[in-house]
């Protein structure tokens, strides 16, 4: 049975690690984790990036954390937006595996449309919400920091919060497959104990 629970925890760790460690390298390699460190030094208020927020965000948010990352932070969040691009493939893709392990264990218990799908949305989700970002950022840098435009940033926020909700239900999912595995196995064992 411990071999049962490490293989469980590793299968939820693995998308969980990818998508943490993945985030702390992108900051790290655009240089925006060094940015926003130094800028929070002494500063109040909500400094939490809109990628993060699970209700979304408006355009007043999007101008207020843009003018409070001043132009080197900017840059460092325009390097990380469009590193932010190659992303989706590493935690798609370890969700992916984990789901399809579980998935495979259980001996295939549903249409494998219902791991794909929701993976695909989510991609994609990712895609559109730092493809409009993206635009938007070069937009408001070259309008004299006066402007951004008000569609593409609800837009933009509908995707961040269709990839937040819809990634935590895979996880979740992830997990009841995990503890039905658990449960399925060892129910196995028991039924195959008792019979001998």
């Amino acid at each position: 049975m411990a071999g049962k629970i490490f293989i469980a925890l590793l299968v939820l760790g693995f998308p969980a690690a990818v998508l943490l460690c993945g985030d702390i390298l992108l900051s790290a390699a655009s240089g925006r984790g060094a940015a926003l460190s130094q800028l929070a030094v002494g500063k109040g208020g909500d400094l939490k990036p809109r990628t993060q927020r699970w209700f979304g965000y408006g355009t007043d948010v999007v101008k207020a954390y843009w003018h409070w990352l001043k132009p080197a932070g900017r840059e460092a969040e325009k390097t990380f937006l469009t590193l932010d691009l190659l992303f989706p493939f590493f935690y798609g893709g370890a969700l992916t595996a984990s789901l399809w392990w579980v998935w495979m264990a259980l001996e295939r218990p549903f249409h494998p449309i219902w791991i794909i799908a929701p993976l695909v949305i989510i991609m994609l989700a990712d895609w559109l919400e730092n493809l409009i970002q993206l635009a938007q950022l070069r937009h408001y840098v070259s309008s004299n920091e006066q402007y951004a435009q008000g569609l593409w940033i609800q837009l933009s926020s509908y995707a961040t919060i269709l990839k937040l909700w819809l990634t935590g239900g895979l996880y979740i999912a992830l997990a009841g497959l995990v503890l039905k595995m658990l449960f399925t196995f060892s129910g196995r064992r028991l039924a195959h104990h008792a019979a001998e």
